[in-house]
């Protein structure tokens, strides 16, 4: 269905800024109020294209700051809201 996460080519900023993220611990997690495009795909665990495909359905929150996409529904609500449909 989707691209693995792996293969999904990064270049040096998005490589750095998942390194990054890969070193934050899950506490401070929940204080973030914004994500990058390939840090929120990171921590939901889909691809980049998918979730530019939830910003236009507007099932996930963004706001462009400059040339800047930052998504500002939190992962875990995302990942909640998907598993409340599917018990539906």
């Amino acid at each position: 269905m989707h691209q693995d996460l792996d293969e999904v080519p990064l270049n040096r900023h998005e490589r750095r800024r998942l390194e990054a993220l890969e070193r934050k611990s899950e506490k401070d997690d929940r204080r973030k109020f914004g994500w990058r495009v390939v840090e929120w795909s990171v921590a939901v665990g889909c691809s980049r294209s998918l979730t530019y495909e939830l910003i236009a359905q507007k099932r996930i929150a963004s706001v462009k700051l400059g040339h800047a996409r930052v998504i500002t529904t939190h992962p875990q609500d995302f990942l909640d809201t998907l598993a409340d449909e599917d018990a539906k």
